[in-house]
């Protein structure tokens, strides 16, 4: 029996640029935009294969293992490939329940988890350096910025980061996405109120006097908390100015791990380095875990494992600093 999929002559691409089309209408653009993503890397590889699309019939497991294979051969990390394959299992899902096909399970054996990466944080000494460092003369140093105005907007860029940065660790690592997308409303009775875009749990954090001091040095004139967005009205538009915020930001973090003696620092470096400190001064796993929003303390140990690695690895080399220091003499 044919597929209603074959008797329309819809391939599996003209079904997921339907889908990606179907969740930017409603207002899903970051569902849309990974979509996409899956959508360019399984056509690029359809097309080495001399193929503009593959009806739903030819999506069998040796196709998509072959697709795998493909993505790996490209240099693409686990994660990666995961999120491709993952983004197309979701939409032939969707094709299932709706009944262009049957469910000839083609994404058995793929790999579709999320492998664990190496954590980065800076300890507790590194940001409260960062906090006090003076941008304006590690600017001056380079001797890049003769010209005033330009020293002037780089110093503004590089602040509102380290800003954001610290804004977000004393928050209890709270998010950029969810930071950029807080308002002004969000701040009763000197509590920030708010759910996580990630997880959708609702938080509570007192605003502390480093937050409120960041609150008051950037006023903005939208209802957003912070002038990190300005768009309301176009979730597109919305999405677009916070993608563009995100990049900016983490290149400023990137200028400013450099003038901290060459730290790496990112978005997810101020979450992750809350938790770290947090750690190591003996806060149960417990209360970290629900101080961050996480769905369970299993997520959380994933944040922590880094840690606990470091901790290891730097007692081991003290401990054979203090072996091995007189073998030489």
């Amino acid at each position: 029996m044919k597929e209603k999929v074959q008797k329309s002559g819809k391939g599996f691409l003209v079904f997921l640029n339907s889908e990606i089309e179907r969740q930017r209408q409603n207002g899903h653009i970051s569902v849309a935009n990974n979509y996409a993503s899956a959508a360019r890397s399984f056509s690029r590889f359809l097309k080495t294969r001399k193929k503009a699309d593959a009806s739903f019939r030819k999506m069998t497991s040796l196709l998509v293992s072959d697709y795998e294979a493909w993505l790996q051969t490209c240099g693409l990390c686990r994660n990666t490939t995961s999120f491709y394959i993952r983004a197309l299992q979701s939409v032939y899902h969707k094709a299932v329940r709706q009944g262009l096909t049957e469910d000839r399970r083609p994404f058995c054996g793929t790999y579709r988890g999320v492998a664990r990466t190496t954590k980065r944080a800076i300890n507790a000494s590194e940001v409260c350096l960062l906090s006090t460092l003076d941008i304006r003369s590690a600017l001056l140093s380079t001797g890049d910025y003769e010209n005033g105005k330009r020293l002037d907007n780089m110093q503004y860029q590089l602040e509102f980061a380290r800003d954001i940065f610290i804004f977000c660790f004393c928050a209890r690592g709270l998010t950029f996405v969810d930071l950029a997308h807080m308002r002004k409303s969000d701040i009763t009775g000197g509590q920030l109120v708010y759910v996580r875009r990630k997880t959708r749990q609702r938080i509570e954090v007192q605003v502390e006097p480093m937050m409120q001091a960041v609150i008051d040095r950037y006023p903005s004139d939208s209802d957003y908390l912070l002038p990190i967005l300005t768009k309301t009205d176009n979730m597109e538009a919305v999405y677009q100015q916070y993608r563009y915020a995100l990049g900016r930001y983490n290149a400023s973090l990137g200028t400013l791990g450099m003038m901290l003696g060459g730290v790496k620092l990112t978005s997810y470096v101020s979450r992750h380095s809350w938790a770290s400190v947090a750690r190591q001064q003996h806060v149960p796993l417990s209360v970290i875990s629900q101080s961050m929003g996480h769905d369970s303390e299993r997520t959380t140990e994933i944040y922590l494992k880094s840690l606990e690695c470091n901790v290891i690895n730097k007692t081991n080399h003290d401990l054979l600093n203090n072996v091995f220091r007189n073998a030489d003499k």
